[in-house]
């Protein structure tokens, strides 16, 4: 004889999966991106520090090449993103407002800020948000 009882039961890890997974399927998803583009034409390498909220990290990246890194998914008034890069000598800085689900900032092949980028995102660095 087959006991229906037994049945619900061997779903269950199902579930208990599903739940123990939900936050971090949220995390991934919720959390808005700041892509940086370096174009095709550059020349050279390009020297950056990404400084997301003091977590400072450098790279450089190459023609063709993009970084990048994920906001915040509950971001304060003090938070800020912001990007400095050397290319040909000359320093670049700017602060970006990540905004769900990705925004893409590309710069050109003199290291300027590209006209594709949108400027509603971005900002002239300054003093630190207080």
């Amino acid at each position: 004889m087959i006991m229906s009882a037994t049945k619900p039961k061997r779903h269950l890890w199902r579930w208990v999966v599903a739940i123990m997974l939900a936050p971090i399927v949220f995390w991934y998803v919720a959390t808005p991106w700041v892509s940086f583009h370096f174009s095709d034409k550059g020349q050279g390498r390009l020297g950056y520090i990404l400084n997301v909220q003091h977590d400072i990290s450098k790279g450089e990246i190459y023609p063709g090449e993009t970084t990048g890194g994920p906001g915040h998914i509950f971001p304060n008034d003090q938070f800020f993103m912001q990007l400095d890069w050397n290319n040909g000598g000359k320093w670049h800085c700017i602060r970006a407002k990540p905004k769900w689900p990705r925004i893409d900032i590309y710069i050109g092949a003199d290291g300027a800020i590209d006209s594709r980028t949108d400027g509603r995102f971005i900002e002239a660095c300054g003093p630190f948000p207080q």
